[in-house]
């Protein structure tokens, strides 16, 4: 029953914490776009991406914290819970740290060959500010991976919503007077605040943790290691992710489509953490099944996927069918670059946003084979078919590479989960689920339909209310009869009513 609660807790906050962002994201860069404009938004995405490179030092430790600190608190063993953060963090700090100094030199020669000659100067200055954030922010994640093994992300919810909350109030008084180099002093100000908060909280749940963590130990370092391999492996793959897409953008369509893929990227990543971080509080919750009762595990998944399809296919096709008003509300105009990437990445996002119940189930349990191989495919095919695609099409054609890999890599996750685990598809491809799926394609249809027949008729605050009632009135029907609405509510519900 505890249990329970805990993970309603947990993904309640994560809800809420991804909403917030959210919206801090959705004034961050339309104040960006106003203040330093598109380009420099492009460059600030480009050395993001590249820095992001560095994190392959994390050798999964960050993400093994989660499954070891889950173990040990299941079993009581405090001290080597202790031992285990302090491990992490030893290893990580020095690793990383002496990483990014080999690893700026060649970061600035990367940067130099696909961002244009007019800009460079700007995205070298900003580089060292990158690199250090991201030290500090990979210190951080082994705090917050601290917090999630004791299954409180609610305390990581709340911390990163105060830390978004604090960034745009730094950009706000920053960039105005600095300009690019604004975004990369609060980027910096910012990990160091996540950093000691992080610590913090997680000293709450732990006060034997010491101030400076000198203990490093080599049997838990092997341990978590022989866990985080294929973490390792994914770290890897994910290189040829986010880095290489937008490299390959930035040389194939320019800064300007750069800062557009950013947004729209944003947009739906923050519509598929809406979903994904409630999601991923199972990861500790299996590790603890894992200890205690294994047999429930599929009983989980199952409801968890069911749970996942129910959310993800309308609120991911009400924002295809809204993205043009979006586009008018976010940048100020119809942006036909930005509203076709935005569509594309949706659909992209979708497919993998419902992998994320095999994906998370498949980290509880410690079974990563296939984890590994989806990302390795991705991996490839992004960079394999961005470049081909990219010479012939340019930037829109790197954007459909990277849909496709995605596509294919995240398919694969989610069908091995189910062979390796003998559950059959149409368990999951019920008629109920088809009906949800019907009736969210038919919604967005009507409502984009709608916006080319009135959008010079009705004014935006109209057209944006329009759509939004047709599109829930289509949708509402499959949704209301599906049986997942009546078994969350129960579940929920009794909850609620145990916790009072």
């Amino acid at each position: 029953m505890i249990q329970k609660r805990r993970v309603l807790i947990n993904a309640i906050s994560s809800v809420i914490q991804t909403i917030t962002v959210a919206g801090v994201l959705f004034v961050l860069y339309r104040f960006i776009l106003h203040t330093i404009g598109v380009k420099k938004l492009g460059v600030w995405s480009v050395v993001l991406a590249i820095t992001s490179v560095a994190s392959i030092a994390n050798l999964g430790l960050s993400a093994s914290v989660v499954k070891f600190v889950a173990k040990y608190v299941a079993r009581d063993q405090k001290e080597t819970v202790a031992g285990v953060i302090q491990t992490a963090v030893v290893s990580i700090a020095v690793i990383i740290g002496i990483l990014l100094l080999v690893i700026y030199p060649f970061a600035g020669w990367l940067l130099r060959f696909v961002v244009p000659s007019e800009s460079i100067k700007d995205a070298l200055s900003i580089l060292p500010y990158g690199l250090i954030a991201l030290w500090l922010t990979m210190i951080a994640s082994v705090f917050q991976s601290g917090l999630e093994g004791h299954q409180r992300v609610d305390l990581r919810s709340i911390l990163f919503t105060a830390g978004a909350v604090f960034y745009l109030i730094l950009c706000f008084l920053l960039v105005p007077s600095y300009g690019l180099m604004g975004l990369a002093y609060a980027r910096v100000i910012q990990a160091i605040a996540l950093m000691a908060g992080s610590w913090l909280l997680l000293r709450r749940l732990m006060p034997g943790l010491p101030i400076i963590r000198y203990r490093w130990n080599r049997r838990l370092f092997r341990e978590m290691m022989g866990y985080g391999l294929n973490f390792q492996v994914i770290s890897i793959s994910q290189l040829l992710y986010d880095p290489i897409t937008k490299s390959l953008l930035t040389k194939f369509g320019g800064l300007s489509i750069t800062g557009f893929y950013e947004m729209a990227s944003r947009m739906i990543l923050q519509l598929r953490a809406l979903l994904v971080s409630a999601n991923r509080v199972l990861v500790p919750t299996i590790a603890d099944l894992q200890e205690r009762n294994s047999k429930i595990i599929d009983e989980v998944y199952k409801d968890s996927y069911n749970l996942m399809l129910y959310l993800a296919l309308p609120l991911f096709f009400i924002v295809v069918a809204l993205t043009p008003i979006i586009s008018r509300l976010w940048i100020g105009y119809y942006q036909s670059t930005f509203v076709t990437l935005s569509i594309l990445l949706a659909i992209g996002w979708l497919i993998n946003t419902l992998t994320a119940p095999a994906y998370f189930a498949n980290l509880g349990i410690g079974e990563l084979r296939w984890n590994t191989i989806g990302h390795v495919i991705i991996a490839v095919l992004n960079f394999s078919l961005g470049l081909l695609l990219g010479r012939i099409y340019g930037g829109m054609g790197v954007t459909v590479a990277w849909v496709f890999a995605l596509i294919v890599g995240s398919l694969v996750i989610t069908l091995s989960y189910h062979l390796k685990h003998k559950i059959r598809l149409l368990e999951l491809l019920s008629r109920e689920n088809s009906f949800v799926v019907l009736g969210a394609l038919c919604a967005s249809a009507i409502a984009i339909s709608l916006y080319r027949m009135l959008n010079s008729r009705l004014n935006l605050a109209s057209m944006l209310l329009l759509l939004t009632f047709v599109f829930l009135g289509v949708v509402s029907f499959p949704l209301w009869k599906h049986p997942i609405r009546r078994k969350a509510i129960r579940w929920i519900s009794a909850e609620l009513l145990k916790g009072k």
